[in-house]
């Protein structure tokens, strides 16, 4: 098949993983970017929010007959979503979730509020009309971040004081001190999840897993098994494909969900290695073919990651 990563840039192990079963695409708004020399074919293209992005990306894929499509930069997420029949049209499907998951997950205040109305146990999150009854420590960040970027710890209320005001649109959650963890899932087309696979993070390294292991708690797959569910509302609104979810297990083993990211993770190539085959059951996916579940079904591993460069 015919694979079609957007935003390239560093993903290096997640192509050589699609490369040993399909011929794989990749386009970037840079020429410069490492990821570009281990595609099959690679086309420079306009930013996310430019007016001829969209029909670039559909021409190129029309002209590479690109079976599927994984996004990987999330503020495109919700143009390409909405123009999900035209890549059908062209035969391509995109593997991503729906609009309405990805516009819940892409705002951390209405994250928490999806985690409170289902049940799902989440650390106590307020924003500044709600911020009352706190407790030192705290964690703030934007309310749209991605990547650990502008999170901070605060200690006292002069911490707090600056950072409230320093970081645009801010949330305040309460500081949960415990083991983190990245599970990654995939869904098949029809919102199910077919694998789940939680990461314990022994060490990050700006905003992504350097040095992570996968471990086979059943407490944490069980529940993120019950996280998924309630993603699939009906057979419109439902996760498809990869979804990278952060949790924190804490001092006393409670399960405490943070983040629902419907893309894949940058340490996902752990799973791929431990023995979920995700180019493969994707594949099945798009051609139709009949999945069971291999929820559970993977190998313990530690995985030390590295730099490497490219010389052109």
């Amino acid at each position: 098949m015919k694979v079609l990563f957007t935003a390239i840039g560093r993903r290096v192990q997640l192509i050589k993983h699609f490369k040993e079963y399909h011929r794989v695409i990749g386009v970037d708004i840079e020429e410069l970017v490492p990821a570009k020399y281990f595609v099959d074919a690679f086309y420079k293209v306009p930013k996310w929010n430019d007016k001829d992005y969209l029909d670039v990306l559909l021409s190129i894929c029309e002209k590479e007959r690109v079976d599927m499509i994984i996004p990987l930069f999330e503020k495109e997420f919700i143009s390409l979503c909405e123009n999900r029949k035209k890549f059908n049209e062209i035969g391509t499907a995109l593997i991503l979730s729906d609009k309405k998951i990805i516009e819940t997950f892409n705002d951390k205040w209405k994250s928490y509020k999806f985690f409170m109305s289902n049940n799902i146990d989440t650390p106590k999150t307020y924003n500044k009309q709600n911020l009352r009854d706190y407790s030192f420590p705290l964690i703030i960040k934007p309310t749209d971040g991605a990547g650990s970027k502008s999170v901070f710890k605060v200690n006292n209320d002069k911490e707090l004081s600056f950072f409230i005001d320093y970081i645009e649109n801010p949330i305040i959650q309460e500081y949960v001190e415990g083991t983190e963890y990245t599970i990654d899932v995939l869904c098949d087309l029809d919102g199910n999840a077919i694998s789940i696979v939680p990461r314990a993070r022994i060490e990050v390294r700006a905003g992504e897993v350097s040095k992570g292991r996968t471990v086979k708690d059943m407490a944490i797959i069980e529940r993120t098994l019950e996280l998924c569910n309630k993603l699939k509302i009906d057979e419109n609104i439902k996760p498809i494909g990869p979804l990278t979810i952060q949790c924190i297990v804490d001092l006393k083993g409670n399960i405490k969900f943070i983040e629902v990211n419907p893309r894949f993770g940058g340490g996902v190539p752990l799973s791929f290695e431990a023995g979920v085959a995700y180019a493969e059951l994707l594949r099945k996916m798009v051609k139709g073919e009949e999945i069971l579940p291999i929820i559970g079904e993977f190998k313990e591993l530690t995985m030390l990651r590295y730099d490497e460069a490219v010389y052109i």
